[in-house]
């Protein structure tokens, strides 16, 4: 993977500015669409979720940058992005975009062993920044529209094929957000179109 953007922009990726101007360097025009989706899906979910100013500001720069991840929708299969947010000093947001989009899943399913014993799964306000990131992801389309987590995954197969890992990862985590209270609560905030996941 190749990075974009000055050491600055990768120092400062704990604020939503930076992190912003790191995902308009990185993404192409289509990814950069579904990325902006992505971070205004979970300002929604951070104001349903009444986070306090600092969460929020952590959530939306984990969705500004999941795409530096290795989750299910991000095409990205190494954890070089969170490594380099490591090395930026931004360990909290490293942990999440490596845990986000099931990324826990999509290891599992190609036989990765490195991801838990690298990166901590993340604790804390954390994890409630990596349950609202995984909202967001499930719930907005490829071109960066509100969506249900069923049209994300049909979409999602017909880009990689139904048999490519990353559809099993994604079932799988939209499963683990199914099961999670809160997670389904906030979903179903979003509207009556989320009012189940996977509908």
């Amino acid at each position: 993977m190749e990075f974009v953007g000055s050491a600055g922009l990768w120092r400062n990726a704990h604020t939503p500015i930076a992190a912003h101007e790191l995902a308009v360097a990185g993404c192409d025009a289509a990814q950069y669409a579904r990325v902006r989706g992505i971070a205004q899906q979970a300002a929604r979910l951070a104001r349903a979720a009444q986070l306090s100013r600092a969460s929020r500001a952590q959530l939306l720069c984990a969705a500004w940058l999941h795409w530096l991840g290795p989750g299910a929708t991000t095409g990205v299969s190494v954890l070089d992005g969170p490594r380099m947010l490591r090395r930026a000093g931004q360990e909290h947001l490293a942990r999440i975009v490596a845990w986000s989009g099931g990324a826990r899943q999509l290891a599992a399913a190609r036989g990765h062993e490195t991801l838990a014993a690298e990166f901590p799964v993340p604790s804390g306000d954390c994890a409630q920044a990596l349950i609202l990131l995984d909202i967001a992801l499930v719930s907005t389309d490829a071109a960066g529209a509100p969506a249900t987590s069923a049209a994300v995954l049909r979409g999602l197969a017909g880009h990689v094929g139904h048999a490519d890992p990353a559809v099993a990862a994604f079932i799988g985590l939209v499963a683990d957000l199914a099961d999670h209270p809160e997670a389904r609560a906030l979903l179903e905030s979003l509207g009556p179109k989320f009012a189940v996941i996977g509908a």
